[in-house]
């Protein structure tokens, strides 16, 4: 007798066991769960809607251009500001996410949002006129900008929770405002020299 109830305890646990596998008998064409399915029993089916991954590609463009046409750049001039311009393709929502602006050993992080948008759009800014992080006022007043010449980085993260993913990231130079006028000088120059045949 003990045997006999020992063994239809086990059948309802194992019918009725949240670890049992889904087969395709517990699935709709559409991937959902029957509604008569032991496993929808389990399920949790509290969503209005159901949720689907994203895939998030990134388009991005450093300028020093607020507005207007935009051209991307690589270097910029201490003293001016830097502007991120981002698209992300297939995205059908706003997602939250981070800014990371990384010189040296120093950063600075900013939230903020991708919006779904068919073009470039302004996401975020680096003004290189003012210290990358905030400073004592007294400090502050002794800050150079050229103290931002060198290599820098740029990294977007997708927030979701907890977690952050990487989704877009760019490296690119500031250099001393005279020394940026005068290399833009030598390429203006350049670009209307004639073309010398060697």
């Amino acid at each position: 007798m003990r045997t006999s109830l020992l063994a239809a305890a086990l059948i309802l646990f194992s019918v009725a066991c949240a670890d049992a596998p889904i087969t395709a008998a517990d699935l709709q064409a559409d991937g959902q769960l029957r509604p008569g399915s032991q496993q929808s029993v389990l399920a949790a089916n509290n969503l209005a809607e159901p949720q689907r991954a994203e895939r998030l590609a990134v388009t991005g463009v450093l300028a020093n251009q607020a507005e207007g046409p935009i051209e991307d750049a690589t270097r910029f001039a201490t003293g001016e500001g830097i502007y991120l311009y981002l698209r992300a393709d297939d995205l059908s929502q706003p997602r939250p996410v981070t800014y990371v602006w990384t010189h040296g050993e120093t950063k600075r992080e900013t939230m903020g949002f991708l919006h779904p948008a068919e073009t470039l759009s302004v996401a975020a800014s680096l003004p290189l006129a003012q210290p990358l992080v905030e400073m004592d006022p007294d400090l502050a007043a002794t800050f150079d900008p050229r103290d931002h010449a060198g290599s820098w980085r740029i990294e977007v993260y997708s927030v979701e929770g907890s977690d952050r993913s990487l989704v877009f990231e760019r490296d690119f130079e500031v250099i001393e405002a005279d020394a940026f006028a005068a290399e833009a000088l030598a390429a203006e120059t350049l670009a209307h020299e004639p073309h010398r045949a060697i």
